[in-house]
């Protein structure tokens, strides 16, 4: 699962708790046992929209085919955990434009997001599973064509609203109804809405993102 709000944050369900050292994932027990491993990044639709804002583009303006990173930390991060970052803007080009620049912002930020899945999800999972959608920024076609490049992944965006609100509804039905509540949340169809098969993984602007990303890591350690 990825919430894509303000800020954003990855999730699943485990049947073993999280350990993990760094504190980049945490672990929340749910009411039947099972575990709840979450990172969260702080930069998200907020920073998406500013850079938006600054460039007087709409939200979903975007232009494909530029080379340039974006790292959109414009309040620090916390996965990866940089809290002295600030955005930084690398590979401007004579043709680059304002569309260029936004989507490099998508890139950045969903980025970030995967990179925090992968630390959540465990090696049994399997790397063509879909990704569930959810938050403000899952209603974006930017931000769900965004998603599904640059993870490879089938990508469902459920209808259903207040979706928070009826995991724990499906969780206090399974305990009153002794049934799994993953099957009660199935039956309620919480899941249903439009669904997008997955599209050739973008390794080269991963790849791109993450030197980037090596080199600014580096510079920030040293303050």
């Amino acid at each position: 699962m990825l919430s894509l709000g303000t800020s954003g944050t990855v999730y699943a369900v485990s049947t073993h708790r999280p350990s993990d050292p760094t504190g980049t994932v945490a672990g929340f027990a749910d009411a039947r046992g099972d575990w709840l491993p979450l990172a969260c990044t702080l930069n998200c639709t907020l920073a998406v929209d500013r850079v938006a804002s600054l460039l007087s583009l709409d939200r979903e303006g975007v232009e494909e085919g530029g080379e340039i990173t974006l790292l959109p930390f414009l309040d620090g991060e916390r996965t990866p955990n940089l809290p002295y970052a600030s955005g930084l803007l690398s590979g401007l080009r004579h043709g680059t434009t304002g569309g260029h620049v936004l989507q490099a912002a998508y890139d950045g930020a969903v980025f970030a997001l995967l990179r925090a899945l992968d630390q959540v999800l465990d090696e049994e999972t399997p790397s063509d599973a879909p990704l569930l959608l959810i938050g403000g920024g899952a209603k974006g076609a930017a931000w769900r064509e965004t998603v599904r490049r640059l993870s490879g992944r089938p990508v469902q965006v459920p209808r259903a609203e207040e979706l928070v609100a009826l995991g724990a509804a499906a969780q206090a039905a399974g305990l009153l109804l002794e049934e799994d509540p993953a099957t009660v949340a199935r039956r309620w169809g919480t899941t249903e809405g439009p669904s997008y098969e997955a599209v050739p993984r973008d390794d080269a602007t991963l790849t791109r993102i993450e030197y980037t990303l090596s080199g600014a890591d580096t510079l920030l350690r040293q303050r």
